[in-house]
């Protein structure tokens, strides 16, 4: 495929994420909205640390699969039959870990404190989202593999339709408690998730060859990167239990507001880091060179600017769409903007060293972005509450960008200045998607 050809593959397919990605965070806001608006602070944070802890431990005990399966499959170094059998035993043992040892473990010994105001039974219930965040990421990775990614957004789709439905049958329909909309919720979950094998049918033959050789292959690429999903999971959502432990639910409510408004910055760069990956890994050095340092630089300095135009109305925005008792949201929402441009930057530069076959660059880059997190939370949460917090992901998020650079620029032979300074032709660039645009509709 020649270079333009490619160029104009790699836009569609961001603009397929981008669309996937928007429907998500379009979701998770609508979603936020319903529950501040029917349970409060407290029952925001509630349902928040329940689901959060089964995506947690769905991140952590997929054991990296979900970073080895685009590397294997668009490097076509397994077939998908191998790659779909070695899924399927990465799903069984992480189901039987998280059931069979966390949960207890967590029932025992952190109900009264991290978990504190959330019921062992809501806990429990929640953690059917591990087993399901599972399968999902099973689906999702396989099709990134193939840059199937029209079926991707359509999966993904999918499962904002169930989200936003359960939550409108659950809170003004039904007025349900927080375990009748985590039980809903799953359930319509389960449907998403049916219609997502559907759709990965028509791409790849659903008979698996388990073969625990093939397993463990895709087990020592993947467990370097599972490390560094487990330090990016501490410096994503740490902070909501220390907050609850030394603050309350009702903060971890509010801190979660603003931290899903943070996370609408990232629609795009995460869209075009899951394009980037399986291009990277099926590309020549120096064309995945170019593409990372256009992409890094250009999406800083968008999110720079929208970010700088959103915070003047965030307040006012914060207070219209879940109420004055979140309008505290504003200013963390502030104090998390240095490390959300800097997440922007660590996001394109870890792909491109995941897709090069360097993940155990990014997990000692984020192993390093964890530990600050967690020392600036101790630090700053007992006695700042949620603004510490804030401040803490900042200077974690900002320490991973810096490293981010640093291990591209090592890899790839860019500079820094590729990296963060726009340059002329990115205008001719625009110019030319615009002018393309206007022939096909004109």
């Amino acid at each position: 495929m020649g270079s333009e050809n490619r160029g104009k593959s790699f836009l569609k397919n961001t603009g397929f994420v981008t669309l996937g990605w928007l429907s998500n965070i379009t979701a998770g806001v609508v979603v936020s909205i319903f529950i501040a608006r029917f349970l409060g602070p407290e029952g925001k944070g509630r349902i928040a640390l329940a689901l959060s802890t089964g995506a947690i431990l769905g991140h952590f005990l997929c054991l990296g699969f979900d970073r080895a399966t685009p590397y294997f499959v668009a490097g076509k170094k397994f077939t998908d039959n191998k790659v779909f059998g070695s899924w399927i035993l990465a799903v069984i043992i992480g189901s039987v870990i998280a059931y069979g040892v966390v949960y207890p473990l967590i029932a025992v010994y952190l109900m009264d404190n991290v978990f504190s105001g959330v019921s062992k039974s809501l806990l429990l219930l929640a953690g059917l989202s591990c087993p399901l965040y599972f399968l999902r990421l099973l689906v999702n990775t396989i099709l990134a593999g193939h840059e199937e990614f029209f079926r991707q957004t359509c999966h993904n789709i999918a499962i904002c339709a169930a989200s936003i439905t359960a939550v409108f049958v659950a809170m003004p329909i039904l007025n349900l408690a927080p375990i009748g909309y985590v039980g809903i919720h799953l359930a319509l979950g389960g449907v998403s998730l049916f219609y997502g094998f559907f759709v990965l049918r028509k791409v790849i033959c659903l008979t698996p060859e388990f073969n625990w050789r093939d397993w463990f292959t895709m087990f020592r690429y993947g467990i370097k990167a599972a490390l560094s999903q487990v330090f990016n999971l501490i410096d994503l959502r740490l902070d909501i239990y220390i907050v609850n432990y030394f603050v309350g639910l009702a903060s971890v409510g509010i801190y979660t507001v603003a931290a899903s408004l943070g996370n609408i910055f990232w629609i795009l760069p995460t869209s075009v880091a899951s394009v980037l990956f399986p291009r990277v890994a099926s590309s020549k050095p120096e064309e995945s060179k170019r593409l990372t340092a256009f992409l890094c630089r250009n999406f800083l300095w968008q999110t720079i600017f929208i970010g700088l135009l959103f915070l003047l109305v965030s307040k006012w925005l914060i207070v219209l769409v879940f109420g004055e008792d979140f309008a505290s949201a504003s200013l963390v929402l502030v104090l998390l903007m240095p490390g959300v441009l800097a997440q922007v930057v660590s996001k394109i530069c870890y792909t491109d060293c995941y897709g090069r076959g360097f993940p155990e660059k990014v997990t000692i880059s984020v192993g390093v972005t964890a530990s600050l997190t967690v020392i600036f939370d101790l630090l700053l949460i007992p006695r700042y509450g949620m603004y510490g917090a804030a401040v803490a992901s900042s200077i974690a998020y900002c320490a991973g960008g810096v490293l981010g650079l640093y291990w591209h620029m090592k890899l790839s032979g860019n500079v820094l200045s590729a990296l963060i300074i726009p340059k002329r032709s990115d205008l001719r660039y625009y110019k030319s998607i615009i002018e393309s645009f206007k022939r096909k509709i004109f």
